[in-house]
């Protein structure tokens, strides 16, 4: 009888790292969470305006796109859009170098780790992550650095390309960025590759380890030390 293969993603591993007991909640339990209204908005705000990116990637012109929610109070999103393609070069390189919601899966065991690129540009010398964030840029971007989203995509981008980590870089694109859209790249090495291993590593053995026992005898993930706040507060970024 053959294995099942779980599924992780960044969203995955984040909420497990900061807070197992959410974790089992949401995916073990399927207890999911209804989200303010507020919240929900920026949600399909942030939706639709990747919708618009890929599609404008794929070769249709900016006129011929629509606005699915023109009565919004955030920030027009074709306006925001033009304001992005103005703004970063790649979405202009030739469609051989750059691909748009571009996803990569890698096995580790019985997990099936998997990312999905905004816009992943791949020359002959480098590979280079964009992400489009649907919110202003945090006051201490070097968070960027400890989250899961950052750790996973180029850890998987190495594993999975010819790329040494040295030629390999993130990039966090803040399209809402007050006056102008703000950006923050995140270069990457083999120390921080082999540190993402390990911590990898780690993290999904508490995951096999916790999942045979809920479903052994429903035993509860524990809390992790200073687990004092949500992890829905705005230090920790949704995925968009």
């Amino acid at each position: 009888m053959t294995a099942p293969y779980f599924s992780l993603s960044q969203g995955h591993l984040q909420l497990l790292s900061i807070c197992p007991p959410q974790f089992q909640r949401r995916y073990w339990e399927q207890l999911g969470s209804l989200l303010e209204p507020q919240r929900q908005i920026k949600t399909e705000w942030g939706q639709n305006f990747h919708q618009l990116v890929q599609q404008w990637t794929l070769g249709l012109p900016l006129e011929k796109l629509s606005n699915p929610n023109p009565d919004s109070t955030q920030v027009d999103l074709l306006t925001a859009l033009k304001n992005l393609i103005d703004t970063v070069p790649a979405l202009h390189l030739p469609p051989s170098q750059r691909q748009a919601e571009h996803q990569r899966t890698l096995a580790r065991d019985d997990v099936l780790l998997t990312v999905v690129y905004d816009l992943l540009v791949l020359t002959p010398d480098q590979g280079q992550i964009f992400d489009w964030k649907t919110y202003p840029q945090p006051a201490k971007p070097e968070k960027l650095h400890h989250h899961w989203q950052t750790k996973l995509y180029l850890y998987v981008l190495a594993e999975t390309s010819s790329y040494p980590p040295e030629q390999l870089s993130m990039t966090y694109w803040f399209v809402q960025s007050p006056d102008k859209i703000q950006h923050y790249t995140i270069t990457y090495n083999e120390a921080q590759h082999r540190g993402t291993e390990r911590e990898l590593t780690d993290l999904l053995q508490q995951f096999r380890q916790g999942l045979a026992a809920w479903h052994r005898h429903r035993t509860p993930l524990a809390h992790r030390h200073n687990c004092d706040r949500c992890p829905y507060h705005d230090q920790f970024f949704p995925p968009d």
